[in-house]
């Protein structure tokens, strides 16, 4: 397994890792694939950032730059400390929006406070000249657009799964279930065994919102999120939306529920599924991180894709799968060309292998996870967002309108308790929805 670089000791305490220089240099550098950004060597670069991971790529930038003082100040109080800096038009160079006090990235958007991260994207990669930025993520540059531009490069990719315990399918001798029905008869024989097949955060709904727009994606495509994004007409009614509520539905009306879901929230539900009380957990990769310590020796903690309705589906290999925590370049920022060259390091192959082997997270780095030793709940992710290739389903109206997504998961909750009936739960989220779009108080945004 990899290991943190020794050179990385005290970068997140502020220490400069590299020897002091005495100022930038008078001399412009020339443009190279190496330098795309014209980076002055000598020069500091400010990083400011929320999460430990946001400091690695130092060492891959001070290798380079010998002469720059690269001096990472991890901080749980971005706003706080950052918030003064953007309005007396003193920013860090690059910041890492993540943890519980991240950003408001709106309102800097609106603020025109954040710079056009276009020309990392088409810079050469660290790892090869010969590829661009661009070419060695995954698709999901979407979550850092607003209005078509891009504003942040969100760097940690969540894969959403169903979680199980491969020691328990193997003693029982049950196969992952590669369509709904197969879902529900496994549900029906996991019940026969005296477990309750399928639980969830009863408090906290929006696992179950996440688990019915992947159904419908898998079987309508993407456009059918995109026209939900974008607060089209009627997209809350569309066909495959309306059969991945019932299909979801379906689990409670067969009595596939384990008792009491409803009333948990996520560290209760995820208790009784790692004490065997229930056979299977809608969330999210970070599971295992959440419930360290708590994991059975000998549970096999393992994740499968939420499987499509039937055996034709839009996307056959179709993965929900988010990029979060942010790193953006703040368009005042004194060395903007240091802050693209921080994230160009960030992204290559060597600084994401160490973030995923330390943080046991994945990154939007294609491939950079591959090969790593890492335990089997991390590596069934992996192994997911390997399979899915470009079939990975996103949706940004949860980031775009909170409040609208809390409506929606709300509603989603009380359905599969028995509180709404299917033509409510529709009725209620369009409804919703429409009010959000007749709304001009409220900034909305674009897919395209």
């Amino acid at each position: 397994m990899l290991k943190r670089r020794t050179l990385l000791q005290g970068v997140l305490g502020g220490a400069v890792l590299s020897g002091c220089s005495s100022g930038p240099s008078t001399t412009a550098p020339t443009v190279s694939p190496q330098n795309p950004f014209q980076v002055d060597g000598a020069a500091a670069v400010d990083v400011v950032i929320g999460d430990e991971y946001g400091g690695f790529g130092a060492a891959a930038y001070r290798k380079k730059y010998a002469r720059a003082s690269v001096t990472p100040k991890l901080t749980a109080q971005l706003p706080e400390e950052l918030l003064p800096r953007f309005a007396t038009g003193t920013p860090p160079d690059v910041v890492l929006s993540s943890g519980d006090g991240a950003l408001d990235l709106g309102r800097l958007v609106k603020d025109n406070q954040l710079s056009d991260l276009s020309r990392l994207l088409t810079a050469p990669s660290w790892d090869d000249p010969n590829k661009t930025v661009k070419e060695q993520l995954l698709p999901l540059l979407n979550a850092g657009r607003y209005d078509g531009t891009q504003r942040t490069l969100n760097y940690i990719v969540t894969v959403y799964g169903l979680w199980y315990s491969a020691s328990l399918f193997q003693r029982h001798n049950w196969d992952v279930p590669r369509t709904w029905p197969d879902l529900l008869a496994l549900g029906t024989d996991m019940k026969a065994a005296g477990i309750g097949p399928f639980s969830y955060a009863g408090t906290h709904p929006y696992y179950l919102l996440e688990l019915v727009l992947t159904l419908a994606a898998k079987s309508g495509g993407a456009d059918v999120l995109q026209r939900i994004d974008n607060l089209e007409a009627g997209a809350w009614k569309d066909e495959h939306v309306t059969r991945a509520i019932a299909a979801a539905g379906e689990l409670a009306k067969r009595g596939l529920i384990a008792p009491g879901s409803p009333k948990y929230d996520h560290l209760g539900s995820q208790k009784r599924f790692l004490a065997g009380k229930a056979g299977m957990l809608p969330c999210g990769n970070w599971l295992e991180n959440e419930m360290k310590g708590q994991i059975p020796a000998d549970f096999a903690l393992t994740m499968f894709a939420v499987p499509a309705l039937d055996t034709s589906p839009a996307l056959v290999s179709g993965l929900h799968v988010a990029a979060t925590a942010p790193f953006l370049v703040p368009a005042k920022a004194k060395n903007a060309a240091g802050g693209l060259e921080y994230l160009r390091a960030q992204l290559s192959q060597d600084v994401a292998a160490q973030v995923s082997s330390e943080s046991n997270q994945l990154t939007i780095v294609r491939g950079a996870a591959d090969g790593l030793e890492i335990g089997s709940a991390l590596r069934s992710a992996r192994d997911l967002l390997a399979a899915a290739g470009d079939q990975t389903i996103a949706w940004y109206f949860d980031t775009w309108y909170p409040a609208f997504a809390n409506e929606a998961a709300a509603a989603t909750g009380q359905y599969l308790a028995g509180g709404l009936q299917q033509s409510e739960w529709t009725a209620r989220i369009q409804a919703a929805a429409d009010k959000l779009k007749a709304d001009d108080a409220i900034t909305k945004y674009h897919r395209g």
